[in-house]
């Protein structure tokens, strides 16, 4: 019982919504943009992953917030894809490289995970936390927040514990996005 409870708030700490948020919004916030074009694509970012959710939910295509079913996924994983791909073609224009490259590496990401999702269920947590910690050590780079990394295997075992994914899931849910967010950020 208590170690459910220790699972649940790890995985709600570690939501995919709130990962998947919180990535572009620091790239936003910590950029050159104007205040007026902060607050633009900041909204932006914070919409994009919360509207196609409620538009299925409302129409019953989906059941959880978490995606259990992963026949529920293809439809909001194509949605916030397409949006992020188009906020990376708008953002590009801005010229401004770190903005580019993490709209970029969220728009690949989802990208991949979408294709993915159609024949099996990859952690929506893990990715999105890789990317959120990967995306920190660029924009800051400071090698202590390598650091953020030792969340992982926590939230790792949240979601197995929680019998939301198999360790697979969540190891793919962690290599995929850090291979693409290294050949995006540091060019290797």
């Amino acid at each position: 019982m208590l170690k459910k409870k220790i699972a649940r708030t790890i995985s709600e700490i570690s939501n995919g919504f709130l990962t998947m948020i919180l990535t572009p919004l620091i790239g936003v916030i910590s950029s050159t943009l104007t205040t007026k074009d902060k607050l633009i694509y900041s909204l932006t970012y914070l919409l994009i992953p919360i509207l196609p959710y409620l538009l299925l939910k409302k129409l019953g295509k989906i059941t959880d917030y978490e995606f259990t079913k992963r026949e529920e996924r293809p439809p909001y994983f194509i949605t916030v894809t397409l949006l992020f791909g188009i906020t990376y073609l708008v953002l590009k224009e801005t010229g401004i490289q770190i903005l580019t490259n993490i709209s970029l590496n969220v728009f690949l990401v989802s990208g991949i995970i979408t294709l993915i999702t159609f024949f099996w269920k990859i952690s929506g947590h893990m990715t999105y936390s890789t990317i959120l910690f990967a995306t920190l050590i660029y924009i800051f780079n400071q090698p202590l927040l390598l650091l953020l990394f030792l969340f992982s295997p926590f939230i790792a075992w949240s979601r197995i514990v929680l019998e939301k994914h198999t360790l697979s899931q969540v190891t793919w849910g962690t290599l995929l996005p850090l291979t693409i967010s290294i050949l995006i950020y540091w060019g290797f």
